[in-house]
């Protein structure tokens, strides 16, 4: 682990340790418009607290989704108030690059809006995702559908991993990714499905 990753780390067991789900949901939220904090991190601490009885598993999964859920809502009305042309003058303010906006922009385009919840499930860039449905004027009710189940899921599974490494909860990092890309695979297998099932019904309907 490098320096500056340890000092992150040292600073988020420093912070939830004392705050408790409210450092938790903190720490999601401001994640969730970009500020470099590892969400994986601060969930799998936050379930080890819950399993020495520091904590509680399901409002710590509550906690954290909410936390990444409400930082979801804040990115997508810059997005949508500020348009691209102000991320791309101010979006240092918020962590986003320009490299971070391109990439979501192809996940949209592969995706449509479904991407929201793909990028929700992917490492490193999972907070970037808000911000170009801001900008492209998505429907509410979907971002708000997608970012809810992906925060959901998300919180589950780091929460639930920490939980169930106990005191080893710091060997994260042999399961995140592994984890994060599995479940994303079966994400994008049930999109393309309900993509298919959908495409022959609609193929059905215009025959009969």
């Amino acid at each position: 682990m490098h320096e500056f990753e340890q000092h992150v780390t040292a600073w988020i067991i420093a912070v939830i340790s004392h705050l408790g789900y409210a450092g938790l949901y903190a720490g999601m939220l401001g994640q969730a418009v970009g500020v470099p904090l590892p969400s994986e991190i601060m969930l799998a601490f936050s379930g080890y607290l819950a399993s020495t009885h520091v904590l509680e598993i399901v409002p710590v999964m509550i906690a954290g989704a909410a936390g990444d859920v409400s930082g979801a809502i804040v990115a997508y009305l810059v997005g949508y108030y500020g348009g691209r042309p102000f991320l791309l003058r101010f979006g240092r303010l918020f962590f986003v690059r320009e490299r971070e906006l391109e990439r979501a922009d192809e996940w949209f385009a592969r995706y449509g809006t479904r991407a929201v919840l793909v990028l929700k499930l992917l490492p490193g860039i999972r907070a970037f995702g808000s911000f170009p449905a801001g900008v492209t004027r998505m429907q509410v009710a979907p971002f708000l559908t997608y970012t809810i189940l992906g925060s959901v899921i998300w919180s589950i599974l780091f929460a639930g991993i920490g939980y169930t490494l106990g005191r080893n909860w710091d060997l994260l990092g042999v399961y995140a990714r592994p984890a994060s890309f599995v479940l994303l695979g079966l994400v994008v297998i049930a999109i393309v499905a309900w993509v298919w099932v959908h495409v022959r019904e609609e193929r059905h309907r215009s025959k009969a």
